[in-house]
């Protein structure tokens, strides 16, 4: 007889959905689905975007529109809105925003050499 993996309930909790809180008011779904990543993976690789944009396609493929233009109206530092990016890509990769940044300091140490 064959084998019969049912995996109906890791696929629900896998499913679920990571958010970010960004104030009291204001807590986001963060679209981690293949298709979200396959997209802001070729958004990080064109060459053609300046970084600003960048970052607000990220943000915008992550969490939405509506979510975009409310943390833009917040008017947030670089690093503020770093962390955004990097909770958007830490949720993708179902790392945590401390493994992201990590790896981001060590990218931005190979540059500055």
């Amino acid at each position: 007889m064959a084998k019969v993996y049912d995996i109906v309930e890791r696929l629900k909790e896998g499913n679920k959905k990571p958010t970010v809180k960004i104030d009291e008011d204001h807590v986001y779904e963060i679209s981690n689905s293949k298709n979200s990543a396959l997209f802001i993976k070729g958004i990080t690789e064109d060459k053609k975007i300046d970084d600003m944009e960048r970052l607000d396609k990220i943000v915008e493929a992550g969490l939405g529109k509506e979510a975009k233009n409310y943390i833009n109206s917040l008017e947030l530092s670089m690093p503020a809105y770093n962390t955004i990016v990097n909770v958007i890509m830490a949720a993708i990769s179902d790392m945590t925003l401390e493994e992201i940044e990590e790896i981001g300091e060590k990218e931005i140490k190979k540059f500055r050499k």
